[in-house]
């Protein structure tokens, strides 16, 4: 459709409002650009910083074990050269800790340790400097007396635990300081790009503002020189036109800034050689580019171009063809804009963003692989502390094997929490619901919980209804929950102490509440006690210091299930209480809620069992435990040599190791239902590794149950009684 030309009055109008628009853009984006490339250089520094904390923690540690080394040389020969690494790491510690310091005070939870590690650290000097005065005066026997104290290890180990306290920390704030980074980044990206494209976009409408100026000399010479006038303005932007050869016909001053090229340098001269690289005319991309903008109109052109000295930037722009009213190509405009620093930015956001991710893979193969090796050893301990319970035991002997019992539960308990707080950070975790009584789940944590409590000598009591308080959630996981909660009651109160459980229908949500009058919580660490590795001060002294993320669990655990958890005390040594509200079921879950019965008078019938384990001490331990069952057991330590004892003992069950030498667990569970398909036989996968991923590479392997170790006593009793024939 025909439009008539704009009048004078339009054109006066849209004029400067134009080149306002584009003024006021430029203004935005350079405000935009300003502030995420001082956020990036913040986020730079904040990185700095954890990576300087890391490094202080090691020099720290290094300065100390020289001293200690030199100490004890003198200690053990007499010579005095001996005392050289240890008076250079002494006139080097001073140093390293005013580092460290100075690299902690944005850090309140590094800050709240570095007094506790400075305090250990000066012990240990003060007992190096004494055994050596001791043994300087030709007092050996004096100063050996005081090394077999064995104060100077305990010290380092403790200083040693601080280093590590202090090194977890900075590690994770690291991570957290990554993903801030690499968002910080993206949204300078996105806002960048949006920006520059605005940019390009109303720069291009000038330009198409000029080519019609150009067909309309007499009657826009106005206008036109106004816009020419305007473009000379704008350095940031190379911005010119070109004949359908390519011949530069305008040029601004953004050509000299960006480009280097003096307008006598530059107009009349086919651009092609002067701007694009060698690379990009050898690839073709050169060609490639103007063919796009004849066919689509335009084309982006983010890439490396060349100034005129030969230097190469990273460009930012976009090549538009024109076509008179005919739609003969006429000639192309160009705008780019160097984006080199943001390039470099962009490239050093990547890199770090991969070695986040690269070392997050590496600390879950850790965490499994740690996971893994610690439960080998733990299982034999936990069978056989499970084998004691049914002997006949002395008074003494039986509390002794009490006692193993609830620290190896501990210890599993631990792996347990690391592994969870693994799985949450990689979204793993899986709520497997289903309507159920608040009661169930409370009297399971409680079992749980129960040894700890007694052990302690506290008292415990329990109000909560039998029924009405159904709630639709995953059991096991909120069990681990009102654990968590029972178990940092107990740790943190005395003998004698007394600690309430109630759950109480509040609104539209149960409300369970974990009362103690403990030691209570100072009213500024009530803000951060539920963060990673966040411990209460007296933690250390009251010999309760954990990893710190009991608590952490528990809020991402509620959260999980649509609830909140909260914590409140009057202050220290005035008790604690911790809520968690969960929602109520709805009327159609209550309708399925089970309470699980086991029917622990079930015979269990005798069975022929396999247990297959290159580690010896668990396959006895194992072996016995099932013996004390009832069952016939044969043990073998590979899975060829399963093979070939199953060809002499028709085994019912086969508990199966998976990373065995020579033949994997997956690899015999494979051979063994393939050779023995036509017999009901059960095969239990036994293993360190637990994740979900394990779990369901075992079954798909052909194995009926995957059990991780240290595996419960009760836990065999029930899979027996599953098998049983009903």
């Amino acid at each position: 459709m025909y439009r008539p030309p704009p009048t004078k009055l339009n054109r006066n109008l849209s004029e400067p409002v134009m080149a306002a628009t584009v003024i006021i853009l430029l203004v935005v984006s350079g405000v935009v650009t300003l502030q995420n490339l001082t956020r990036m250089h913040h986020a730079a520094i904040n990185l700095g910083d954890s990576y300087a904390v890391l490094d202080s923690l090691d020099s720290v540690a290094l300065a100390l074990r020289e001293a200690e080394t030199g100490q004890r040389g003198y200690l053990v020969t007499g010579d005095e050269s001996y005392l050289e690494p240890y008076n250079a790491a002494e006139a080097k510690l001073d140093g390293f800790l005013k580092q460290l310091e100075s690299h902690t005070t944005t850090n309140p939870a590094q800050a709240a340790v570095l007094p506790t590690l400075k305090q250990f650290i000066e012990s240990k000097r003060g007992e190096m400097v004494k055994t050596i005065d001791l043994q300087r005066q030709g007092k050996s026997n004096a100063a050996e007396q005081v090394v077999k104290t064995d104060v100077g290890k305990q010290l380092m180990d403790r200083i040693g635990q601080q280093l590590d306290l202090m090194r977890n920390n900075a590690r994770v704030r690291q991570s957290q300081q990554l993903m801030a980074t690499n968002e910080t980044y993206r949204t300078a990206w996105f806002t960048g790009l949006l920006l520059t494209l605005l940019g390009i976009a109303l720069v291009g409408g000038v330009i198409w503002a000029v080519f019609r100026a150009q067909n309309l000399k007499e009657k826009n010479r106005e206008l036109d020189e106004r816009i020419h006038f305007f473009l000379q303005q704008i350095s940031d932007y190379a911005i010119f036109m070109m004949d359908s050869q390519c011949r530069a016909t305008t040029w601004n001053d953004g050509v000299r800034q960006v480009l280097g090229f003096d307008e006598h340098e530059f107009l009349g001269r086919d651009i092609r050689p002067l701007i694009f690289t060698p690379e990009a005319h050898a690839s073709g991309t050169v060609d490639a580019e103007f063919e796009k903008a004849v066919k689509n109109d335009s084309a982006s052109d983010d890439r490396w171009m060349q100034r005129k000295d030969g230097s190469q930037f990273w460009a930012s722009g976009i090549t538009t063809s024109i076509h008179d009213r005919s739609g003969a190509l006429v000639g192309f405009s160009k705008v780019m804009r160097d984006m080199t620093e943001q390039k470099r930015n962009s490239d050093e956001l990547s890199r770090l963003a991969a070695e986040l991710s690269e070392e997050s893979r590496r600390k879950n193969e850790f965490l499994a692989t740690l996971a893994h090796e610690l439960r080998n050893p733990l299982s034999p301990i936990k069978s056989a502390v499970q084998l004691m319970s049914m002997m006949e035991l002395s008074g003494e002997v039986d509390e002794l094997r009490v006692t193993m019992d609830l620290q190896v539960d501990q210890l599993v308990r631990l792996l347990d929490d690391l592994m969870d707080v693994s799985r949450i950070g990689r979204g793993k975790i899986e709520l497997k619901r289903q309507a159920i009584e608040m009661r169930t789940i409370i009297d399971s944590a409680i079992e749980n919980s129960r040894a700890l409590i007694e052990s302690n000598q506290q008292e415990l009591s329990v109000d909560v209804p039998e029924e009405g308080l159904t709630v639709h959630v995953d059991p096991a996981r909120l069990t681990q929950v009102i654990c968590n909660l029972l178990n940092n009651a107990s740790k943190y109160s005395d003998v004698n102490c007394k600690i309430e459980v109630i759950a109480e229908h509040v609104g539209e949500h149960v409300v369970v509440t974990v009362k103690d009058n403990g030691s209570g919580i100072a009213p500024e660490r009530l803000s951060d006690i539920f963060e990673m590795f966040a411990q209460i001060e007296d933690s250390v002294e009251r010999g309760t210091a954990g990893l710190g993320i009991g608590l952490t669990l528990v809020r991402t655990l509620v959260e999980l299930h649509g609830g909140t958890v909260s914590a409140h005390s009057d202050g220290v040594d005035q008790g604690s209480e911790f809520s968690i509200k969960i929602p109520i079921a709805t009327v159609d879950d209550s309708n399925k809620a089970v309470s699980p019965v086991v029917d622990d008078s079930k015979p269990i019938q005798p069975m022929r069992v396999l247990v297959v384990d290159d580690m010896h001490a668990l396959s006895v331990i194992l072996s016995r435990l099932l013996m004390k069952l009832g069952h016939e057991v044969e043990v073998v330590d590979s899975g060829l040599a399963a093979l070939a004892m199953m060809e002499r003992f028709a085994a019912d069950v086969v508990f199966s190791d998976i990373s065995m030498p020579g033949m994997t667990g997956y690899e015999l569970a494979k051979r063994l239902r393939v050779e023995y398909r036509s017999q009901p036989l059960a095969l239990v996968a036994m293993t360190g590794y637990g994740q979900a991923s394990d779990r369901e590479r075992a079954l798909a392997a052909g194995f009926d149950e995957h059990m991780v170790k240290p595996v419960d006593f009760k836990l065999l009793q029930a899979f027996f009684q599953n098998l049983q024939p009903s």
